[in-house]
């Protein structure tokens, strides 16, 4: 996907999946349940690495503009 209108598209879900994981995590935090260990591990993985792939695709909209 090369077209400004995709890309935006995708940056914006992106953005809803990231500021997801990034509730969801404070919530297990807060709540310290050592059995949500696995999740809190699986949801920071999925953070840095919307993370990355944010910072991509806002250098392709960039460079498109």
């Amino acid at each position: 996907m090369d077209d400004l209108a995709g890309l935006t598209r995708a940056r914006g879900m992106l953005m809803i999946l990231l500021a997801a994981c990034q509730q969801t995590l404070l919530a297990l935090e807060a709540a310290a349940n050592v059995l949500d260990t696995d999740l809190t591990s699986d949801l920071a993985a999925m953070i840095n690495r919307t993370e990355d792939e944010l910072g991509t695709l806002t250098a392709k909209i960039e460079a498109l503009r």
